[in-house]
Formats: structure tokens, C-alpha cells, sequence
């Protein structure tokens, strides 16, 4: 019997992942959930939830649909796919790369790009900004002493607050 669709071996299509992968950011940066943008573009969860996986390619009249959905052109769910390093079949992808990818599209840091976006005031933004180059720039602490430097962290709120919250 002929099975439908692409064969388990087969796998999935680089593109299509990463197309899907646009998609989830664009609908978590919304705060929207599954069923609300599939029950706005008459889909099921289940095949949006197939879209952003990549287990589903979404057509171009698809495609033309949600950017419409969340008013961005069709060309932001491929920005960025051109710098990415093209998978070869059979070989792991290089060591830092999925860490970093997996960093990038976690709900935490997409859910501080959301936060972000609706700060209204450029001084603060300006000042977050900064914030975050100079964190990335320090040297990452050793693995055994991270939950100290956690657990300091949360005692100078107080200070970042009489600073009138600007760093």
C-alpha cells in the first residue's frame, strides 16, 4: 500500500522548518496562541502546529495569508535564511549553531523581544539595549557557581530601582 504524503526517511525539508520556525516567533511576538491564528485563518491547531514544526509545507496562498494575518510581508518568514549554514544529509550541525539557534527561538527570548517592542520611551529602550551588549560581552560564569550569581541577582532589584531603572 502507498503511504501519502513524504515518507518518514525522507524528513523534513530544511526550508520548510525554517519557514515554520518564522512563523511560531511571528505568533508568540503576537502572544497568540495556535487556535487563535488558525481559528482566524480557518485551520485546525493541529495544522498550524504541522506548519510550524515543518512537518506540513505551507503553500504560497498560505503563506501570502499570514503575513497578511500579522501585516508583515511574505519575505520576513525567509529573512535570515540565507545566512544559514545548509544542513548536510547525514552530518550533525556544527556545535554552537544549534545552541544558538535554539536560544533565538526559545519562548523566553521571545517573549522579552515582546516586551521590548512595547516600550514606548527611547531613553529606556536605549538603556535595555545597552544593558544587553554589555551582558553578551562579559565571559560566560563557570557552570558551578551560577546559581550564586542567581541567587545576587535577585537581592540588587532594589538598587537598579533607586537608579530610577535606568542602567
Amino acid at each position: 500500500m502507498k503511504r501519502r504524503g513524504r515518507e518518514k526517511k525522507e524528513g523534513l525539508n530544511d526550508v520548510d522548518v525554517f519557514v515554520g520556525q518564522r512563523l511560531r516567533e511571528l505568533r508568540m511576538l503576537a502572544g497568540l496562541s495556535q487556535s487563535d491564528v488558525a481559528s482566524a485563518l480557518g485551520l485546525t491547531f493541529q495544522q498550524l502546529q504541522k506548519y510550524e514544526r515543518g512537518f506540513n509545507r505551507v503553500s504560497s496562498s498560505r503563506l501570502f495569508k499570514l503575513g497578511q494575518f500579522f501585516r508583515v510581508p511574505v519575505s520576513v518568514f525567509f529573512e535570515g535564511l540565507e545566512n544559514r549554514q545548509p544542513a548536510v544529509e547525514g552530518e550533525a550541525p556544527a556545535a554552537g549553531a544549534e545552541e544558538t539557534e535554539n536560544t533565538l527561538q526559545s519562548r523566553e527570548a521571545l517573549m522579552l523581544a515582546r516586551y521590548f517592542q512595547s516600550i514606548r520611551d527611547p531613553h529606556v529602550r536605549a538603556a535595555i539595549r545597552e544593558l544587553a551588549e554589555r551582558c553578551a560581552e562579559q565571559a560566560p560564569a563557570p557552570a558551578d557557581s551560577a546559581p550564586a550569581a542567581a541567587k545576587r541577582g535577585r537581592g540588587r532589584r532594589s538598587g537598579v530601582a533607586e537608579q530610577g531603572g535606568h542602567a
